[in-house]
C-alpha cells in the first residue's frame, strides 16, 4: 500500500526511450547513419552556462538546433525536433 499512489500515477502510455535513442533507432532502421552533435556556442549567463547544440542528420541533409542550461538538455532537445522531422516526413520507423 506503501506504493499504491505512485503506481497508480504511471503513465503506460508513455514511451520510455529518450528521444536521442528514438532518433537513433530510427535512423538505424533506415540504415542511415547515426546523427552528429556538436557544441555551436557555449556561454555563460547570470543562470550558469548555456549551450548550443546542432543535430546533423547527415545524408538527409538536416540539422537540427536546440539551446539548454546543459549539453545534455540541448542535445535530447535537438534530438526529439530531429525525431519529429522524421516521423512527420517518413511516417512510423519499425
Amino acid at each position: 500500500q506503501l506504493f499504491m499512489q505512485r503506481i497508480a500515477t504511471i503513465d503506460l502510455t508513455a514511451n520510455a526511450k529518450d528521444a536521442k535513442t528514438q532518433l537513433q533507432e530510427a535512423l538505424q532502421a533506415m540504415r542511415l547513419p547515426l546523427p552528429k552533435y556538436r557544441i555551436i556556442k557555449q556561454s555563460e549567463k547570470e543562470s550558469g552556462q548555456v549551450f548550443e547544440i546542432e543535430c546533423d542528420l547527415g545524408e538527409l541533409g538536416k540539422k537540427f538546433y536546440a539551446t539548454a542550461n546543459s549539453r545534455r538538455a540541448a542535445e535530447q532537445m535537438a534530438a526529439k525536433t530531429a525525431f519529429d522531422f522524421i516521423r512527420k516526413q517518413y511516417g512510423e520507423i519499425k
